[in-house]
């Protein structure tokens, strides 16, 4: 028999236990009249909203949400940030947001993260993203996340190393900064600087006339241990996929030694080809 029932509390029936709703019937509850620890649940557990420049997230965004989701397309104009403001710690602990670069950067471009005034996780590329819950008092990173912060140089035009010397190639080396996401390279100390902690890699081709070792990594003005290629007569040498752990700060160069009794050369072109020293360098995660 249909019916209104009028209650202000439930209770089981026989102290702590489960109550069920029958598999044949549903209960039915009005948008945003369910709350759990206080805040209502509507309907759609996730929300999605599209951004282009910098957007303050309020509480309209992700209030009886689960899940919210900011698309962010950065694709028009050229080296702006975009902040991306979380609410406070204390307004999303039922909620995680998950920010997500939708479009190719416009040069220079990124989407900056922030919990107030601090950076939590820089967007360089298509495809980066990253999701952040907060337990009422902190935010943090859930691990699901990418950042693409790589880039590379290469010489374009030859460069004489005295004998049984070593040089820092690219503060001699005429170059051309080919590709740099993230901006940590500086064509004024020549040298790759860690923009934030993490595991980064490191690589590089190297082109000589006589007898060199080939790439021997400086973390800091200090050798990296077996970081160096052996020398070799003639040719090139490269420096494959060498992990390195920095910290935010931390300076990575590039050195090789001529071993040879006389000058030699180190091989630049001026556009790509064999013979065109280069160095690269990218982000595997970030800590």
């Amino acid at each position: 028999m249909a019916g209104t029932l009028k209650l202000t509390d439930i209770a089981h029936s026989s102290g702590a236990g489960t109550i069920t709703v029958d598999s044949l019937a549903t209960l039915a509850i009005s948008t945003g009249k369910l709350t759990v620890g206080g805040t209502a649940i509507e309907t759609g557990a996730q929300g999605v909203i599209s951004k282009t420049a910098t957007y303050p997230i309020v509480a309209g965004d992700f209030t009886g949400k689960s899940s919210l989701i900011v698309f962010v397309d950065v694709s028009a104009g050229t080296s702006t940030a975009a902040d991306i403001t979380l609410p406070a710690a204390a307004d999303f602990g039922t909620c995680a947001i998950h920010v997500v670069s939708t479009a190719t950067h416009g040069s220079g471009n990124s989407i900056v993260i922030k919990l107030g005034a601090a950076e939590q996780y820089t967007l360089y590329g298509k495809g980066d993203h990253c999701e952040l819950v907060s337990d009422g008092t902190n935010v943090f990173r859930t691990g699901n996340e990418y950042v693409t912060l790589r880039g590379y140089v290469c010489a374009t035009a030859n460069l004489a190393v005295a004998a049984n010397s070593s040089v820092d190639v690219w503060d001699g080396m005429t170059y051309t900064e080919e590709e740099d996401l993230g901006g940590n390279w500086s064509t004024v100390t020549d040298d790759f600087t860690a923009p934030f902690d993490g595991e980064y890699m490191f690589q590089g081709d190297c082109k000589y006339g006589s007898w060199f070792i080939g790439y021997n990594l400086k973390k800091n003005g200090t050798y990296l241990a077996g970081t160096h290629t052996q020398d070799h007569g003639g040719g090139d040498a490269n420096v494959n996929n060498y992990p390195v752990q920095l910290v935010a700060g931390d300076v990575i160069q590039y050195w090789m030694t001529n071993t040879y009794g006389a000058a030699d050369t180190l091989y630049g072109n001026a556009s790509a080809s064999a013979s065109r020293m280069r160095s690269d360098w990218w982000c595997v995660r970030r800590y």
